[in-house]
C-alpha cells in the first residue's frame, strides 16, 4: 500500500542517518573507555551525564516529540500553517524560560542531586565530588538539548527526517574531538581528563541544536517574541506530555534505578551497564526509534481526519516491521555479545575482565529489544489517540516490576540482575499496552501480526544456532587475545552469514515482509520489481 511504502521509506531515510550516528556513537564510547577506563572516572562521568542523558531521550526520542507532533499536525490541518508556526514560538520561548529555571536550581543543589542520584558513592569522597563537578558542567546540555527536540518535532511534522536523525552526529563527532585532542590537556589521569570529556558533551549538545536551524528556517519558520502561558496549543502539549513523560521513560527510568542501585556494588558496576546497554541501542536506536518516528505524523494524520481502519493497517505494519528487523537482531547481539563489546570497546584503559562484565550486562538486556522498541511505536499513537492516562498506567506497573526484581536480583546476580530486571520490566510495559489499545480501537489485525512474528522468530532461531556453531569453532574464548584486525574480519564476517542465513531462513519459513521489502530494494536499486511493489 501506499501508506507502507512512505512509511518503509521515512524509516529507511531515519535508519540510514541513525546508522551513521551509532557509528560515531561506538567509536566516542570507544575513546571514552579508553581514555577513562571502567573505574572512578567513568562511573563518576556516567552518573553526572544520567540527568541530561535521560532527558535527552524523553524528550529527542519521547515525551515533547510525541505531544508536539500531533499538536502541531492538528494545528497546521485545523487553524492553518502560520498559527502553527506561531505555536511553535510559544513553545520555544516557554522551554527556554523553563530549562533556565532548571538549570540554575541544578547548579545551585547539584551536591543534593548527585547524592541523590548515586547515594552510594557517598562512601567514597573523591568519586562524590567529581560527579558533583562534572555535573555542574553537564547540566546546561538540558537547555540545548530540549530546544534540539521542538526543531525535531517541527521538521518531523513537515515529514523533513533527514536534519533530526543526522543532529546526533554532531554530538558524537564534537566528543570524538574532545576526547583527542582536550583531554590531554586536562591532565594525565583519567580522573583529570573527564573534565575535558564532559565539555566535549556539553559543546556537542549546543551543536547538536544548531545545526537543525537552517533546515526550520527553510521550512517557513519564523521566531517571534511570544509567550502565552495559555496558548490552547500549548496546553494541549503539556496536558500530553506530563504523562507522555511517565509513559515514555520507562525504559530510562528504569536505567535510573539500575544506576541509583548500581552505586552501591562493586566499583565500576555502573560503567557495566552503561555500556552493556549500548550495543543493544543499535538496533533500538537504528530501527525501533526510525519507525516509531515514520509511523507518528502518518497515524496523528489518520486518526485527525477520523480514518481509524487505516490507523490500524498503518500500525499493524509498522509492528510487522519493527519484529522483522529487532528479534534477528537481538538473537545476533546475545550469540556474539562478547566479541562485538570486545571489537567495539577493548582498548586503553577498558580491560578484557570490563569487556566480559560488559558482555553479560549487554545480553540480559538485550532480552527485552523487542519489547523496548515495541514500546516505542505504541506509546506515541496513545498520545494520537488524546489518551495520556494508559501509558502513564503502563509506565507505573513497569517501573515497580522492576524495582521489585532488581531486589530480588542484585543479590544472586549483582549488575546482572539489574539488567534482567529491566528487560523484564519492559515486556511488561509493552503487554500492558497492546491489551489497552485492543480495548480502546478494536482489532489490532493480531492474527496477522502473531503470524509473522511466529515465521520470523523460526528464521531468527535458525539464523542464531548457525552464528553460534560459527562462532564456537572460529573465535575460542570469545575473541581474547587475537589481532584486532583479526577479529574484526572475524566479526564482521559472522554478522553477513548470520543476515544472509536469516533472509534465507525467512524465506524458507515464508516471512511476508521479507518478500515485500525485499521488492522495494529492488525497484530502488534497478534490479528489476513492481512499479508498487508494496501491494500485496
Amino acid at each position: 500500500m501506499a501508506r507502507d511504502k512512505q512509511v518503509a521509506k521515512t524509516a529507511g531515510v531515519i535508519s540510514g542517518f541513525t546508522m551513521i550516528s551509532r557509528v560515531f556513537g561506538y567509536i566516542r564510547d570507544g575513546v571514552g573507555g579508553a581514555i577513562l577506563g571502567a573505574g572512578l572516572a567513568n562511573d563518576a562521568y556516567l552518573a553526572a551525564f544520567r540527568i541530561p542523558n535521560l532527558l535527552r531521550d524523553l524528550f529527542a526520542e519521547g515525551a515533547l516529540s510525541s505531544a508536539f507532533i500531533p499538536t502541531f499536525t492538528s494545528t497546521a490541518v485545523k487553524e492553518g500553517q502560520a498559527r502553527a508556526w506561531q505555536l511553535t514560538s510559544v513553545v520555544i520561548n516557554s522551554i527556554v524560560l523553563l530549562m533556565l529555571g532548571l538549570v540554575l536550581l541544578g547548579e545551585l543543589g547539584a551536591p543534593l542531586l548527585v547524592r541523590a542520584i548515586v547515594p552510594g558513592f557517598a562512601a567514597f569522597p573523591e568519586k562524590l565530588q567529581l560527579t558533583i563537578h562534572l555535573t555542574r558542567i553537564l547540566l546546561p546540555f538540558l537547555a540545548f538539548i530540549s530546544l534540539a527536540a521542538v526543531l525535531m518535532g517541527v521538521l518531523n511534522s513537515r515529514e523533513r527526517f533527514g536534519f533530526p536523525a543526522f543532529a546526533p552526529v554532531m554530538l558524537n563527532l564534537t566528543m570524538i574531538t574532545a576526547g583527542l585532542f582536550l583531554c590531554p590537556l586536562f591532565g594525565d589521569r583519567p580522573e583529570q581528563q573527564v573534565a575535558g570529556w564532559a565539555w566535549g558533551a556539553l559543546a556537542g549538545g549546543l551543536l547538536q541544536m544548531a545545526i537543525q536551524i537552517p533546515a526550520v528556517w527553510r521550512q517557513g519558520f519564523r521566531w517571534r517574541p511570544l509567550i502565552n502561558w495559555r496558548d490552547p496549543g500549548l496546553r494541549r502539549i503539556v496536558r500530553l506530555m506530563l504523562p507522555a513523560i511517565a509513559g515514555l521513560s520507562v525504559t530510562q527510568v528504569n536505567l535510573f534505578i539500575n544506576t541509583v542501585i548500581a552505586s552501591f556494588l562493586l566499583e565500576g558496576a555502573v560503567t557495566y551497564l552503561y555500556y552493556g546497554n549500548r550495543l543493544m541501542q543499535l538496533p533500538l536506536g537504528v530501527f525501533g526509534v526510525a519507525i516509531a518516528t515514520a509511523l507518528l505524523p502518518v497515524t496523528s494524520r489518520q486518526l485527525a481526519l477520523g480514518e481509524k481502519g487505516k490507523f490500524v493497517e498503518t500500525l499493524s505494519f509498522g509492528m510487522r516491521l519493527l519484529f522483522m528487523i529487532t528479534v534477528p537482531a537481538a538473537v545476533g547481539i546475545i550469540v556474539l555479545a562478547e566479541p562485538i563489546n570486545r571489537l567495539l570497546f577493548e582498548y586503553g584503559r577498558f580491560t578484557p575482565e570490563a569487556v566480559r562484565a560488559v558482555s553479560q550486562a549487554t545480553i540480559f538486556y538485550t532480552l527485552g529489544l523487542v519489547a523496548y522498541a515495541g514500546v516505542k511505536v505504541i506509546v506515541p499513537t496513545f498520545y494520537a489517540l488524546d489518551d495520556a492516562r494508559t501509558p502513564v498506567l503502563a509506565a507505573i506497573t513497569a517501573v515497580a516490576v522492576n524495582i521489585a526484581l532488581t531486589l530480588v536480583l542484585m543479590g544472586p546476580m549483582g549488575f546482572r540482575g539489574l539488567a534482567l530486571a529491566t528487560a523484564v520490566a519492559a515486556f511488561v510495559n509493552f503487554i500492558f499496552l497492546v491489551v489497552r489499545l485492543r480495548r480502546r480501537v478494536g482489532q489490532l489485525d493480531g492474527r496477522r501480526i502473531l503470524n509473522s512474528f511466529y515465521r520470523v522468530c523460526l528464521a531468527a532461531a535458525g539464523m542464531g544456532f548457525i552464528v553460534w556453531s560459527g562462532s564456537q569453532g572460529w573465535l575460542a574464548d570469545a575473541g581474547a587475545g587475537i589481532p584486532r584486525w583479526e577479529l574484526a574480519w572475524k566479526v564482521f564476517t559472522l554478522i553477513f552469514f548470520g543476515a544472509f542465513a536469516y533472509m534465507a531462513f525467512s524465506w524458507f519459513f515464508k516471512v511476508p515482509e521479507q518478500e515485500r521489502v525485499w521488492k522495494l530494494v529492488r525497484s530502488k536499486v534497478g534490479l528489476g520489481g513492481a512499479n508498487e511493489p508494496w501491494i500485496e
